[in-house]
């Protein structure tokens, strides 16, 4: 429970505030807030009791800059789905938070510092390239920040210009259960980007695969199989860890399938 609050004036004294036994606030939809798969692995640990305010002092704009697009950390999902300008993937991810309310609150910089591997923004940043920037530790790529567990206030995320599109998937039972797995892929002329989620403590982008997955010489069920292999999820009650490698395998081999028909369609 939330014991202590701090307001500060502005980013600089906020991080100044921070310590070992502070954390940001904006939207706070994720604090104090366990996820039942999670809740073994976490037992013991401490709930968070002192906080510090930043709903007032991030920024919400959506800006474009010599290609790039410039969002603030203090953007809240809803903001995300009804702006014009932001990715259509970026709209679907924030879209499946089913509750209205809750994407009024929550915000862009809090889902990524949030660093939930059930996280349905997170596998679409990384496949689109974004970077974070951060008041304390400059800029880094959003991929960086979560396998380091970073917890630097983010102020801005920027989404370079790629190209490909970026196709996100998700498989739940229902819209308001949590996922078994959330996949997102990008192919280009130039790269192959392919991210996972809720398949471990972090979603994680499959590297080793994205090489053969350009060249097309990884596809269909050789795929799903090499998917299958690189990832090692845990059973809970979302699925089984066989269930959550097949699912993702099949569900990271049709968005291939889909990209490809695209980049054929273009070209005809």
């Amino acid at each position: 429970m939330i014991q202590e609050v701090y307001n500060p004036a502005s980013i600089k004294e906020a991080v100044e505030l921070k310590s070992s036994d502070t954390c940001y606030m904006a939207g706070g939809t994720q604090l104090n807030w366990t996820p039942f798969h999670e809740a073994r692995r976490l037992v013991g640990k401490p709930q968070i009791e002192k906080v510090i305010l930043l709903q007032n002092l991030l920024p919400r704009e959506v800006k474009k800059e010599g290609g790039a697009l410039f969002l603030g950390a203090g953007l809240t999902m809803q903001e995300l789905i009804d702006s014009t300008q932001v990715p259509e993937a970026l709209q679907k991810a924030a879209g499946y938070i089913s509750s209205r309310n809750i994407r009024n609150m929550a915000t862009l910089g809090g889902n990524i510092a949030a660093n939930r591997s059930e996280s349905f923004l997170l596998p679409c940043l990384i496949a689109l390239k974004a970077d974070v920037e951060t008041a304390n530790e400059g800029i880094m790529c959003v991929e960086k920040y979560i396998r380091d567990e970073k917890d630097s206030l983010i102020t801005q995320i920027i989404l370079p210009e790629v190209s490909g599109t970026c196709i996100l998937d998700v498989a739940r039972k229902s819209s308001g259960a949590y996922p078994s797995s959330i996949t997102a892929v990008r192919i280009s002329d130039n790269d192959a980007v392919i991210v996972v989620g809720c398949v471990s403590s972090h979603v994680v982008r499959l590297k080793n695969i994205e090489a053969a997955v350009l060249d097309g010489s990884l596809r269909g069920e050789s795929l799903v199989k090499a998917v299958s292999d690189s990832i090692d999820p845990e059973s809970d009650l979302q699925g089984s860890a066989v269930y959550k490698k097949y699912i993702s395998g099949t569900m990271i081999a049709h968005s291939v399938d889909l990209s490809f028909e695209e980049q054929s369609g273009k070209g005809a």
